[in-house]
């Protein structure tokens, strides 16, 4: 699905009023889609839902909630308009305001009657916030914040327009005093706002609403953003023929794992065999592979020389380097310990993969202190970096990466030519050369746990061995690994959660899309 920020919904608009559709129109049918979409919500509850109080601000989306007062009130329901902010001033919002005063409905400024406006909204059964919409920017005034603070506590189902009152459109920012509705009516198109966290908090469940914008309107938009429905990732996964064999899914690489570390590998390696590779083989220091082969009784098992930090030995490469050929995806990185040895062994593994090469935590730590390492790449590289490393392989400070995840995410792909995948709360991944940015929106925090980024790895190599592109594995990957996380929430918990659990749930996650 795609993401529209505010300059490029408006641009979509602008295109759209010149050449097709008058903003009049955009808005009545915005304003008629809204009610349509709020009278479905709350025509299938048991109570009766009879008033409605739709709280307008001046502009567009104030407009757009006066055609909503409207189009209630011809269907019949108790409607009051709340005007938080005066008197319309968009031409368009002055007209569906002057059309909702021709049929009475009551209206109560709050500017005039503060205490009687806060009534009307603690009365009302349905609450409609038309106040900002995607215009707002800076900090809500004391007054207005007063006013929304009570639509928020009111008992009433509530609804927002757009985007709630309060929140950034174009990011995951929020005013504290934001509106906290149940439901959020998205017009035309997903805006950031709606899935990236806080935010997204704040907005409920979210409803698409079609004003009849052409499709070639969206066409003008070439930077875009978007995201995956489950739909959507179905569409994206390995087809299994009824008559398939293992060496038709790939055969993943897995270069993990230290003496200290010994559940890396074994969280990596797992989750890659849950999600569909036809052959995983581990390789790592011989020292751990009694525990390895405890856990991992379904991989092939590559203990390898050692140095005596309990990580893997240069020497390793001797065995390594000959056998690349036959595998369809390597991922190096978890749980590998940093030290002379692993830093060479990182440098020749990216030197001479030729297949989709993963590279994982330590993998990532080693490059920081070489980046040039990424430009001598044999093959096609994805990096998966949490907002720490990242902020190690450009030296821009954490605070910084995290204020524009895209932009960064984007500039550090297409400088180095590989795939990124940004981990943390609405993963961002960006491929070279591609215009398009994915923005992840399944996940919680319980996977803010040591161990979940060895899993997510797994996905995304196991993926790539079966033969998706490296864009479309890291965002089926990352989509998966956190769908699979909000099931393993929604059954038990989040505190409680850990890795192995939601690896061990793949297995009814891809039960689901098949």
């Amino acid at each position: 699905m795609r993401l529209l920020n505010s300059a490029e919904m408006k641009q979509v608009e602008q295109y759209t009023a010149k050449y097709g559709l008058s903003y009049q129109r955009m808005m009545e049918n915005a304003g008629s889609a809204c009610t349509r979409n709020i009278r479905n919500v709350i025509e299938k509850g048991t109570v009766r839902r009879r008033n409605v109080v739709v709280v307008c601000g001046k502009g567009n989306n104030g407009g757009d909630g006066f055609v909503i007062a409207r189009k209630f009130a011809e269907n019949g329901y108790n409607v009051c308009t709340v005007l938080a902010c005066g008197y319309p001033t968009s031409q368009e919002a002055i007209y569906m305001y002057k059309m909702m005063v021709d049929l009475s409905i009551p209206t109560v400024w709050y500017e005039a009657d503060r205490l009687k406006a806060i009534q009307t909204v603690k009365c009302a059964d349905v609450i409609v916030d038309a106040i900002f919409g995607f215009s707002f920017y800076g900090n809500l005034s004391d007054d207005i914040a007063a006013l929304i603070d009570e639509m928020s506590r009111a008992d009433g189902i509530k609804f927002a327009v757009d985007v709630p009152s309060g929140v950034y459109c174009d990011s995951g920012f929020m005013d504290e005093h934001c509106f906290k509705s149940d439901y959020t009516i998205a017009i035309s198109a997903l805006k950031p706002a709606h899935i990236i966290h806080p935010a997204s908090d704040c907005c409920g469940d979210i409803i698409i609403a079609n004003i009849g914008i052409p499709e070639d309107s969206y066409k003008l938009i070439t930077n875009s953003m978007y995201t995956f429905s489950k739909t959507e990732v179905s569409h994206h996964l390995p087809k299994r023929s009824s008559t398939a064999n293992k060496g038709d899914f790939g055969h993943v690489l897995s270069i993990c794992g230290s003496r200290t570390m010994p559940g890396a590998p074994v969280l990596a390696a797992s989750a890659a065999l849950r999600s569909g590779a036809g052959l995983v083989t581990a390789a790592f220091p011989e020292s751990i592979y009694t525990p390895m082969a405890l856990k991992l009784t379904e991989a092939l098992l590559m203990p390898l020389s050692e140095n005596s930090q309990g990580t893997l030995s240069a020497d390793c490469l001797d065995t390594l380097l000959p056998a690349l050929s036959k595998y369809s995806a390597v991922l190096i990185g978890c749980g590998l310990g940093v030290n002379d040895d692993t830093k060479e062994i990182v440098r020749q593994i990216i030197k001479t993969v030729k297949v989709p090469l993963i590279i994982d935590a330590d993998g990532i730590n080693i490059i920081a202190a070489n980046i040039d390492m990424l430009k001598e790449a044999a093959g096609p590289v994805i990096l998966t970096p949490h907002p720490k490393e990242m902020s190690r392989l450009t030296g821009i400070p954490t605070e910084m990466i995290q204020a524009d995840r895209i932009k960064t995410a984007r500039n550090f792909a297409d400088t180095y030519n590989i795939t990124l995948v940004l981990k943390g709360a609405n993963t961002v991944v960006a491929a070279n050369g591609e215009n398009d940015v994915y923005v992840n929106s399944s996940g919680n925090c319980g996977l803010a746990k040591g161990g979940s980024g060895d899993a997510l790895a797994g996905i995304i190599t196991s993926l790539a061995a079966q033969g998706l592109t490296l864009k479309d594995a890291a965002t089926v990957g990352v989509y998966i690994h956190g769908h699979s996380a909000d099931s393993v929430a929604e059954q038990h918990s989040k505190t409680g959660m850990l890795p192995s659990d939601v690896i061990e749930n793949l297995k009814d996650v891809f039960a689901d899309f098949e």
